[in-house]
């Protein structure tokens, strides 16, 4: 007897997720699991969908906010070298090479 994929996902069927949800590699494996399979609950099966976009969107948000910092923390630090080598200039010390 197949059960219907339309019928209502329970509470208690999304509290058992979102525990499952918090270990970390078998989230992304439930989620494509759910998220792919055609026997999953329709409701389950969009919820695990926009759950991966959410993920596309965080690793892409990291990505750039992490080649942003890493282009400001360049530059700060930089600008922090030209500032040293001013100082030592004006008294008279030299800059290791």
């Amino acid at each position: 007897m197949t059960e219907d994929r339309s019928r209502p996902f329970s509470t208690g069927g999304f509290f058992l997720v979102q525990l499952a949800m918090i270990i970390p590699v078998l989230n992304l494996i439930l989620l494509l699991v759910f998220a792919l399979s055609n026997s999953t609950n329709m409701n389950l099966q969009n919820w695990s969908r926009a759950m991966l976009i959410f993920v596309a969107i965080g690793i892409l948000v990291s990505i750039v906010g992490g080649i942003l910092g890493v282009t400001v923390i360049g530059g700060v630090l930089e600008s922090i070298k030209g500032m040293l080598e001013n100082v030592n200039i004006q008294n008279g010390l030299t800059v290791p090479k």
